[in-house]
C-alpha cells in the first residue's frame, strides 16, 4: 500500500512539470503561427496562403488584411495572386477587391482587374477599369489607383469620372488627404487639373414630389 501510494505521489508530482511545459509549448505554438502567417509589412494571409507565397507559388481565391498606426484597417481579396519569387517582395493580383475602413469612420471600396502589391512598402497600384467607391456615395472611375495602406490615401494616375447623386465630376487627377478641423482629423477627397462639374438641380425629394 505504501509503494502504490508513493508511486501515486510521483505521478502527481511530474504532472506539476509537465503539464506546465505543455501549455508553454501550445503558447509558443499560436505566436509561432501567428507570425508565420505575417509576410514583410505586416500584411497577413492564412496558413495555406502564406506557405504557398512563400514557395513562390499562386495562389487561388486569396484573402489579406492588416492595419496601420492611423488605425484604418484594410481588407482585400484577389481572384488569383502572383509572387514575384520564394519569400516574395510583390505580388500581381488578378481581380482584386477589397475596402479601406478609415479611423474617422468612413469607407473606400476599391476594384481593378489587375493590381500589383508591394509587400515591404505596403502600397497598391490598381490598373484596368479601377472603381473607388466611397461611403458618402461618391463613385469614381479611373484607369490607375495608387493606395498606401500605411496612411490610407490613395490617387489616381490620371483622368478620373465620379458620381454621386449630386451630380458628375472630370478631372485630370484624384487624392484623398488628411487634415486637422480644430482637434479632430478628417480624410477629405480632392479633384485637381481641369475640373469639371455637372450638378444635378433633381433631387430625391423633388423626384418623390413630383410623382405625387
Amino acid at each position: 500500500m505504501l509503494k502504490r501510494t508513493l508511486n501515486y505521489s510521483r505521478f502527481i508530482s511530474l504532472l506539476k512539470i509537465i503539464l506546465p511545459l505543455i501549455a508553454i509549448g501550445l503558447m509558443a505554438t499560436v505566436f509561432l503561427f501567428t507570425k508565420e502567417r505575417t509576410l514583410d509589412g505586416g500584411l497577413q494571409f492564412s496558413k495555406a496562403d502564406f506557405v504557398a507565397l512563400q514557395s513562390g507559388m499562386q495562389v487561388t481565391k486569396p484573402r489579406f488584411s492588416g492595419s496601420n498606426a492611423n488605425g484604418d484597417i484594410y481588407d482585400f481579396t484577389a481572384e488569383v495572386l502572383h509572387p514575384d519569387a520564394p519569400k516574395p517582395t510583390k505580388v500581381t493580383a488578378t481581380g482584386l477587391s477589397g475596402e479601406i475602413r478609415l479611423f474617422d469612420g468612413q469607407t473606400i471600396e476599391l476594384a481593378a482587374r489587375n493590381a500589383e502589391v508591394d509587400l515591404k512598402a505596403r502600397t497598391i497600384r490598381f490598373d484596368g477599369g479601377t472603381t473607388v467607391v466611397f461611403s458618402d456615395g461618391l463613385r469614381g472611375e479611373s484607369q490607375q489607383v495608387f493606395a498606401d495602406l500605411d496612411t490610407g490615401q490613395l490617387n489616381t494616375d490620371g483622368p478620373v469620372t465620379a458620381s454621386s447623386p449630386m451630380g458628375k465630376i472630370e478631372a485630370g487627377n484624384l487624392k484623398t488627404e488628411t487634415i486637422r478641423q480644430g482637434e479632430a482629423e478628417k480624410r477629405m477627397i480632392w479633384f485637381e487639373n481641369g475640373v469639371k462639374l455637372v450638378f444635378n438641380m433633381t433631387t430625391p425629394n423633388d423626384d418623390k414630389a413630383g410623382s405625387e
